[in-house]
């Protein structure tokens, strides 16, 4: 009996080793194949009403190295007319460099210009070659 509970514990072990070794890998699975863009489709933002500004981290990622720069456009919806901007892009195009998986970039948001305590805005990543798909970000600011 006892070298049955033995056996038993020994192929337990093993097999959970084993799928520790293949379910825990550094690829993003949940990422079509050959996917640029934004490393996640959600994002949250509180900021301080009485400050002028706040900033918000960006990753851009690839699921594949590759062997030259690949550069994506960034865009932020156009304001309403008469309304100033909540929402700036440092910058409009990003390069993801050789040999690496990703990028970031920083937006600038601006409380004050909020119109409510809540609101959504919707980021987009366009890379440039014909395979590429467009991503989105919608974020959810809040202002405190």
């Amino acid at each position: 009996m006892k070298k049955l509970n033995d056996a038993n514990m020994g192929i337990f072990v093993l097999l959970s080793v084993c799928l520790c070794l293949f379910s825990c890998n550094n690829d993003n699975d949940n990422l079509p194949k050959d996917y640029t863009g934004f490393e996640h489709s959600k994002e949250t933002v509180e900021c301080e009403s009485d400050k002028p500004e706040c900033e918000l981290k960006i990753k851009i990622v690839a699921t594949e190295k590759t062997k030259e720069d690949r550069t994506v456009v960034l865009a932020t919806p156009p304001p309403v007319v008469g309304q100033a901007a909540v929402v700036q892009l440092t910058e409009k195009k990003v390069i993801i460099k050789a040999g690496k998986k990703s990028a970031t970039t920083v937006i600038k948001i601006y409380p004050k210009q909020m119109i409510l305590k809540k609101q959504n805005v919707t980021l987009s990543c366009t890379p440039q070659w014909k395979e590429g798909g467009i991503s989105k970000l919608t974020i959810l600011l809040k202002r405190k």
